[in-house]
């Protein structure tokens, strides 16, 4: 690739704590790649799980995300390097006999995650049906996308595009616990500060443990093994993203 030709790389996430320590991953990995002209962009936002694309499926929500982005910045297809989508499970995989109402939930709470026993439980029965549809309407849509391999239709033209998550979310993966929201922005600077600002060590400790996080090395297989254990363990296949980037030629 001559260096003065363009490339981007389009990384979507779902929340603002993914797009910080994605961001500091990826960011660092091109910034090795300094004989290519390479532009990284990462955003967040859920789109699998909206219900303004409900009647979209996952293929065409991503085909859709990936031309607002190319409009938006003025690039063209033909300038996309690869694109990833980054989702959390969300619990999506699990087994309906795992979804269960408890009583003494405080009504004010939508659900919460019990690592434990490896259940998702509701405050009420209609909290339950409104969160099981839209994982339901995520599991869909992310399956969609799995099934295309790793290429996309974009505008006529195929790109490589792969979808990778973390299990059950970021913090489960990093801290093996479920943190509340307001909680997630400093969890993740502190993890960051961990290998920030120690160059090319602090970067491969990083790799090191999203790759003891990997459950194989494989596309396809890593997410035949989530599909069954999402709740065992804060599972990623990020290291396969990481590993895309910094072996490109």
């Amino acid at each position: 690739m001559a260096n003065k030709s363009r490339k981007v790389i389009l990384v979507f996430v779902e929340g603002e704590s993914d797009e910080t320590v994605v961001g500091f991953i990826t960011d660092s990995l091109v910034e090795r790649l300094n004989d290519m002209h390479i532009t990284l962009k990462v955003m967040y936002g859920d789109v699998f799980s909206d219900r303004r694309y409900s009647a979209l499926s996952g293929t065409k929500i991503a085909s859709e995300r990936i031309c607002e982005v190319l409009a938006t910045e003025k690039w063209k297809v033909s300038d996309l390097l690869f694109v990833a989508f980054v989702t959390d499970t969300d619990g999506m995989f699990m087994n309906p006999t795992s979804l269960v109402v408890d009583d003494s939930m405080e009504v004010t709470d939508s659900f919460q995650y019990d690592l434990q026993t490896r259940r998702l439980l509701f405050s009420t029965p209609k909290k339950k049906m409104d969160i099981t549809e839209t994982r339901q309407r995520k599991s869909r849509h992310v399956n969609q996308l799995i099934k295309e391999g790793t290429s996309l239709l974009v505008k006529r033209k195929l790109v490589q595009t792969c979808v990778y998550y973390n299990s059950v979310n970021l913090e489960h993966v990093l801290f093996g616990k479920i943190l509340p929201n307001h909680e997630k922005m400093s969890a993740a600077d502190d993890f960051i500060d961990q290998y920030d600002g120690k160059g090319d060590a602090g970067v491969e400790g990083i790799l090191a443990f999203f790759q003891s996080r990997c459950p194989a090395d494989d596309y396809e297989q890593s997410w035949q093994f989530i599909k069954q254990n999402e709740m065992t363990n804060g599972y990623s296949n990020l290291a396969l993203l990481f590993d895309k980037i910094q072996n490109y030629k």
